[in-house]
């Protein structure tokens, strides 16, 4: 690249970049772009997130349940042997 180009790509980053930094335009920048992006984004993951709680939630439960048959069969085997 010449230099020439280079100085314009630079003189032309650096004027978006002042121009982004603005109060103003950061403002309008997180009303019309960033919020709605993340709010359209949530919308859609929004159902995957509720699979994923309600399966997260019937692997605890089965688990605390096979724990719990686990510890009832070994002390039942326990009782169970010492009248043998």
């Amino acid at each position: 690249m010449s230099s020439m180009k280079k100085s314009l790509t630079n003189d032309i980053l650096n004027y978006i970049i002042e121009e982004i930094t603005t109060p103003e335009n950061k403002q309008k920048i997180s009303t019309y772009i960033i919020e709605p992006s993340f709010t359209y984004i949530f919308e859609r993951l929004y159902p995957f997130i509720i699979l994923t709680a309600v399966i997260f939630i019937l692997f605890l439960l089965l688990s605390i349940v096979l724990i719990y048959l686990l510890i009832r069969n070994n002390h039942h085997n326990h009782l169970h042997k010492s009248f043998l």
